[in-house]
C-alpha cells in the first residue's frame, strides 16, 4: 500500500488530550480496540465536528497509509467518547 502524502494538523482537526478519554465515565460510549493518530503531546485527533471523525481505524496500515503531520500511530484498546445523541435525530 502507498502512502499517501501528509496531511497538515491544522484547524480542521480537534485535539483532545487523550488522558481526557481513557478512564470510564458515566455516559460515554466505549470506541476500541482502534490505532490512531496520536500527537506528541498525547493528544488524539478528530476532524472537525467534536468527538465525530476520530482519526482512527482497526487497521494499522490505514492509519500509516494517511499520515497526519505530528502525529505516530498508536494501538489504544479502549477509549470512551462522550456522545450527543440529539446530534443523530
Amino acid at each position: 500500500m502507498t502512502i499517501r502524502e501528509m496531511r497538515a494538523a491544522d484547524e480542521k482537526f480537534i485535539r483532545v488530550p487523550l488522558s481526557e478519554i481513557d478512564k470510564p465515565k458515566g455516559g460515554r460510549i466505549c470506541y476500541g480496540p482502534s490505532w490512531w493518530h496520536v500527537t506528541a503531546n498525547n493528544e488524539v485527533l478528530f476532524y472537525r465536528k467534536k468527538w465525530q471523525s476520530p482519526q482512527c481505524n482497526s487497521n494499522e496500515a490505514v492509519v500509516r497509509h494517511m499520515p497526519i503531520e505530528g502525529c505516530e500511530p498508536r494501538y489504544i484498546e479502549m477509549v470512551y467518547l462522550p456522545h450527543d445523541c440529539h446530534d443523530y435525530i
